[in-house]
């Protein structure tokens, strides 16, 4: 997991929904590059550097995630924070 620095500030309207229905919400971005596009890189140096030349950013027309990490590393994290939500939950 690589915590952003700060928040994002791009045209994503997604906060405004939960924020007018009065309930929390979540936007998680948790990868779907080809972990191949990334081989022999530092991936710190994607904070400073940015991502490589040749994998597309999320809105571009190139963009293709691969399905198979991108789903699996998606429903490990909703499981893991759905149960720690739960067992916080008074029943």
């Amino acid at each position: 997991m690589v915590l952003l620095p700060a928040p994002l500030t791009g045209s994503e309207d997604f906060g405004v929904f939960g924020r007018e229905l009065g309930a929390p919400s979540v936007f998680w971005h948790f990868g779907g590059a080809d972990p191949l596009a990334f081989a022999g890189r530092d991936l710190a140096s994607v904070r400073t550097e940015g991502l490589p030349k040749t994998v597309a950013a999320n809105h571009s027309p190139r963009y293709a995630p691969v399905a198979r990490p991108a789903l699996e590393s998606g429903i490990t994290a909703f499981l893991a924070v759905a149960a720690e939500w739960l067992a916080e939950s008074p029943a």
